[in-house]
Parts: structure tokens; C-alpha cells; sequence
């Protein structure tokens, strides 16, 4: 029943929980808090706390800790039907991840998301990985699925599609946040579809074609600007209004993929944009790194065309 009920919600765009920085380089809370609360406004029900965008390589284990549980907190007295994924620390032993696991399930977090970022030798390995997370918290879990780094040549490879399948045999493992960017094997993991929920990364153009081959979520890109962006791209797709759909990607996405993150790169346009927008500032930690004045004045040229184009076609 619980998996049935967390399938059901998992239906439509996720949307990525930034955080932000003040000046002192603390986690700027107040922003963040305003950031949820406007996303929810513009029609926001599934959050996601996650390993890079929500900058979790620039917290410690005690920062992650209080942001997930904040996050959890401030999102279901919100809304209790919020749906918030949180997740683990980049790196650190599978124990680690049981942890949090733990944790996220004791402050009310209705999937947690955990990576596997150890050198891979074979599928058994991230399969235990899995299991003794899922069996030792009994959290649902949402498999972050990214390439992997080989433990034989330190190359960087996809995941077997012998280990997407076995996936099933994890019983805890109720969703997959698929980042692979290679078609054929998120095409494969969507064959787990509906058993295990496919979570689909990339622009609302890329995600097309897997909506034909069933894929009923997507993490948000342009939307992280507006939540209402992403709704209205739902309603479309299921609505068929392929005029909708098409507009919406030339006019709205089109200018910060090919304009913005082609030129500046996906983590930096994200926190610059939202600057732009007036959620947060694009402060970081290093060694991450922020857009100059200069860049960001072109980042705040083609918001202004995105946000006149956007609020056109919603008229």
C-alpha cells in the first residue's frame, strides 16, 4: 500500500530544493524559505533535496542533516501531502547512508535518495549497497543513478543494464532519478516502469520521446524559475496540446539551454538565474564557483526574455 500510495504521487515534475548561501557563506535559511513557499504558490507538490544541486558537495554531514530535516518540517506543515525526497552525503560508507536514511524516515521525508559513488566492480556491490540501506531503515529509497567510476580502469561508465534490472530485486527501491543523459539506457530503465517509478533529468525537450515510452515524471529545468512552467508542461502532455508543448519549449526553454547553460554550465546558470528571478542569491562555497557581474548581466538579459516570453503564452 505505501509503495502504491508514493507511485501514485510520483507522477508529474519534482522540484529541486537549491540552497542558498548568505553572506557569511552560512545557509541563507530565509531564502531558502521563501524559495519552497513560492514554488509551492506557483503549483508545487513534489520536492527533491539532492546531492549537486542541492549543493550538498559544499555542506558537512551535521549541514545536510539540518537541511533535509528543515526542508522535511517546513514542507509538510506547508502542505502535509507535499512530497519531499531528501538525500545522503556525495560520499562516505554504506553505514553512512543508513543514517540518514534513518533520520529522513524519523523527521517524516517520504523517499530518501541515495548515490553510489564508490569505485564499482561488480553489480552484486550495488545491489548490497541498496539492500542494506532500504532493510536496515526500512526507508523507501529513490536510487540516484549517474555514472559510474570503474574500479578496474578508473574510467567513467553507465550502468550495466543487468544491474537496472536487478534494481527489482530491492525491495525498498521505489524510484529511480535516471541521469544518465544516454537514451538507450534510460529507455531501458523505463521497462521497470510501473513497478519503480522513473525520475527523468534534462530539459523538457530531451524528455519528450520518454513520455511516448511511458515515463510519467521528470525533474524540473526551466521550472526551477517557476513551478507554474512546469505544471503547464504536464497539463499540455497530458492534454495533448503539442502546440502548447512546442511554444513553450522555443519561447521559455530553448533561450537558457542553448543561450545560458550551453555557454555557463547547468550549476552555475541555476543558482544565477534564481538570482535573477529574485529568490536567492548565486553566492557559493568554493570551490565551486559563481558567475562575475558581467556574466550575470547576460544571465539577467535572457531571463527577462524567458519571463516576458513565459508570461505571454500563460495570458
Amino acid at each position: 500500500m505505501v509503495k502504491s500510495n508514493l507511485l501514485a504521487q510520483m507522477h508529474g515534475p519534482f522540484y529541486t530544493i537549491f540552497t542558498p548561501f548568505d553572506k557569511g557563506f552560512a545557509v541563507d535559511y530565509d531564502a531558502l524559505d521563501y524559495y519552497l513557499r513560492k514554488l509551492y504558490e506557483q503549483g508545487a507538490r513534489r520536492f527533491y533535496a539532492m546531492a549537486y544541486n542541492s549543493r550538498y558537495g559544499l555542506l558537512s554531514d551535521d549541514e545536510i542533516l539540518q537541511l533535509n530535516n528543515h526542508c522535511v518540517s517546513v514542507l509538510k506543515r506547508m502542505d502535509p501531502t507535499n512530497l519531499v525526497v531528501v538525500g545522503d552525503p556525495i560520499l562516505g560508507p554504506t553505514s553512512k547512508s543508513v543514517e540518514f536514511a534513518k533520520i529522513a524516515k524519523d523527521t517524516g521525508a517520504d523517499l530518501v535518495s541515495i548515490l553510489f559513488q564508490e569505485k564499482f566492480f561488480s553489480d552484486d556491490q550495488v545491489l548490497e549497497h541498496y539492500f542494506e540501506v532500504g532493510s536496515k531503515s526500512g526507508m523507501p529509497i529513490m536510487v540516484h543513478e549517474m555514472p559510474l567510476t570503474s574500479g578496474y580502469d578508473g574510467g567513467q561508465i553507465h550502468w550495466p543494464t543487468s544491474l537496472i534490472d536487478a534494481l527489482r530485486k530491492v525491495e525498498s527501491v521505489v524510484a529511480i532519478k535516471e541521469d544518465s543523459k544516454n537514451f538507450a539506457l534510460t529507455s531501458r530503465a523505463l521497462q521497470l516502469e510501473p513497478d519503480i517509478r522513473i525520475v527523468i533529468a534534462g530539459s523538457k525537450k530531451s524528455f519528450l520521446p520518454f513520455y511516448k515510452l511511458g515515463a510519467r515524471a521528470y525533474l524540473n529545468g526551466i521550472s526551477i524559475i517557476d513551478a507554474g512552467i512546469g505544471e503547464y508542461f504536464w497539463r499540455a502532455l497530458e492534454q495533448e496540446e503539442e502546440r502548447k508543448v512546442s511554444d513553450l519549449i522555443e519561447q521559455v526553454e530553448d533561450p537558457f539551454f542553448d543561450l545560458l547553460v550551453s555557454k555557463f554550465g547547468w550549476h552555475r546558470v541555476n543558482k544565477a538565474i534564481l538570482e535573477a528571478a529574485g529568490y536567492m542569491p548565486r553566492r557559493e562555497r568554493l570551490p565551486m564557483v559563481q558567475l562575475n557581474d558581467s556574466e550575470q548581466s547576460e544571465v539577467a538579459e535572457i531571463y527577462a526574455l524567458m519571463k516576458n516570453n513565459w508570461d505571454k503564452l500563460r495570458s
